[in-house]
């Protein structure tokens, strides 16, 4: 966590804050999540300077700066969470922005430090990181590409979809619902996967990412909450994760919850019936 809905939500929610607004004072609180600059550094780069537009690369935050005068990267990783709000715990800020002319302040809090802040000087070198790190946006990538990913690994589907170099965005959440709508064991191997099952799974990924979007997202635990402070509402309606003994909502056999390869101390929920390991024969 987050994860693609996460931070999708969170961009949407920091657009009418800071797009087209002055940042007066950018004061860094934790050092220690900068990389690639130091703090009066960064501050002196980014205060003063006027917000063009808000952008999410997979699960990362790119703040652009108007006229192509730098971009601040924000990857939020497990903990990681922008307030318009007073947070709920102000000792987790790691980052503030003052608006220019303004008593309005946003918070980035990362309560287990582990997220990571960078500056870059242009949205070329931006964009050129989020290339070297990530693979293509799972809102944007075709079912051939998709296809084509997936026959280079003989993993199996479900730590694939979740590898950040294959698709960007997928986290442990929706990589459950996303198989599940595609009737696809999580341990199946993903180049073995037919035409038929690449159709299902690609139209699945865009279909339980933008229906979690709608949500806002999922708040399993105290860490995620909307930039208002709110608590995403797709686990109130999701199939899989976290519904272990469960009816499954499409055959009524109990969801079950188990550890898979590839995936150390992370649960997989999933339907056995619904979700054969072997493809049924006709």
């Amino acid at each position: 966590m987050p994860e693609l809905p996460e931070v999708e939500t969170m961009v949407r929610g920091l657009r009418p804050a800071l797009a087209g607004r002055l940042l007066g004072t950018v004061k860094v609180h934790d050092p220690f999540l900068l990389e690639g600059t130091n703090c009066a550094t960064f501050e002196h780069l980014a205060s003063g300077r006027k917000v063009e537009r808000i952008d999410r690369s997979g699960k990362w935050v790119l703040i652009i700066l108007e006229a192509d005068s730098g971009v601040i990267v924000i990857q939020p990783r497990m903990t990681g969470a922008f307030w318009l709000v007073p947070p709920d715990r102000p000792e987790h800020a790691r980052l503030t922005f003052r608006l220019q002319g303004s008593d309005q302040v946003v918070w980035y809090c990362d309560a287990r430090r582990l997220g990571k802040i960078r500056w870059h000087d242009t949205l070329g070198d931006a964009r050129v990181a989020c290339a070297r790190s990530q693979g293509p946006d799972a809102l944007e990538i075709s079912r051939d590409d998709l296809a084509h990913r997936l026959k280079q690994t003989s993993r199996s589907i479900k730590p694939t979809l979740m590898d950040q170099k294959v698709l960007a965005g997928i986290g442990n959440i929706y990589a459950d619902e996303i198989l599940f709508a595609s009737r696809l064991h999580p341990e199946r191997v993903a180049s073995q996967l037919k035409p038929a099952e690449l159709d299902r799974l690609h139209a699945a990924v865009g279909e339980v990412l933008h229906r979690a979007v709608e949500a806002e997202g999922s708040s399993f635990d105290a860490h995620y909450r909307t930039v208002l402070g709110l608590e995403g509402g797709f686990l109130a309606t999701n199939a899989m994760y976290g519904r272990a003994g469960r009816p499954c909502p499409h055959c009524g056999n109990p969801i079950v919850r188990e550890h898979i390869r590839g995936l150390i101390g992370r649960s997989t929920y999933y339907c056995p019936r619904c979700q054969p390991p072997r493809v049924r024969r006709a």
